[in-house]
């Protein structure tokens, strides 16, 4: 059984929240041996000062998420709450989003039957990154085999530090470069891509720390081979929190927009990442879809 933990925080924000929706989206990219994904709550590994330490994640009322810490310090544990405030968009107003969707009577109407989306966003842009390529023109569960197997190729071995089972750590730049990557079962362009985007971020080229220029960022990024324009603004929207972030060349989003050509995206502007996450539950319900499957 888990001792108790260390930190105890009630994490606030403005409702109307879809907690499920979010929760949906975790589960389905959760990452091997460091994230887990239950009926009620979000538990992750995660490196502390220190050592290893975990957090979990729950609904502890329609206005606020309890966060509990294990084995964290006090500046740990302030780090960990303004990353898991980024990950569930709790700092977004819904009452602002709903005055940029109207602008658009596509838009509008698609937030008006799920006004509590919220951005959910990974750990940090480095592993939303690497994960986005390895998911690309696979379906998010092979994805996440890719994943497994390139954290067991290059990851560092370590112990969970709720279980003690061994697990391997999500690898650095310069394990990812000494690993041998034909472990990992994708294309020879992928595992290139793979060393490509290693290589920048060990050379200082491609440098993932924030706040900076996103418009640089998107740059760097586009011009490391194999990257494309989709991986470019996925890792934007998820990995960076840019709130206007938008994947046009997606799947979904492509139908979205020869569906209703009228669409006017610029108008709700620098909010069109929100456009991105109801236009993806759009397209589920009109299929019948879980959200955990199809919300981006």
């Amino acid at each position: 059984m888990a001792s108790s933990p260390t930190h105890i925080r009630e994490l606030h924000y403005s409702a109307p929240y879809d907690w499920q929706s979010v929760l949906a989206f975790f589960r389905a990219h959760r990452l091997p041996y460091l994230e887990e994904v239950d009926d009620t709550g979000y538990e992750r590994v995660v490196r502390l000062k220190r050592s290893l330490g975990w957090f979990r994640v729950e609904q502890k009322s329609q206005y606020a998420l309890l966060l509990s810490i294990w084995k964290s310090t006090n500046e740990d544990a302030a780090r960990i709450s303004q990353s898991v405030r980024r990950m569930f968009d709790l700092d977004a107003d819904p009452a602002a989003i709903l005055r940029a969707m109207s602008a658009d009577v596509t838009l509008s109407d698609c937030w008006m039957r799920h006004p509590g989306l919220r951005l959910a966003r990974f750990w940090d842009a480095f592993e939303s990154l690497f994960t986005t390529v390895l998911g690309q023109v696979v379906s998010v569960s092979f994805g996440r085999v890719l994943i497994h197997e390139l954290m067991q190729a290059a990851g560092p071995p370590a112990r969970h530090p709720k279980t003690s089972e061994p697990i391997p750590l999500f690898p650095s730049a310069r394990q990812i470069l000494e690993a041998d990557l034909a472990k990992v079962r994708t294309s020879e362009t992928r595992r290139a891509t793979i060393r490509s985007i290693a290589e920048a971020i060990q050379s200082g080229t491609l440098r993932l720390t924030s706040p900076q220029d996103l418009q640089s960022l998107r740059k760097t990024m586009r011009s490391i081979q194999g990257v494309g324009a989709w991986t470019t603004e996925y890792v934007a929207l998820r990995g960076f929190a840019d709130d206007n972030a938008f994947p046009s060349t997606d799947y979904v989003l492509k139908q979205k927009l020869k569906q209703h050509p009228e669409m006017k995206l610029d108008s709700i502007q620098p909010l069109r990442g929100y456009a991105a996450i109801a236009l993806w539950k759009s397209f589920a319900d009109a299929r019948n879809l879980s959200s955990n499957i199809s919300n981006g």
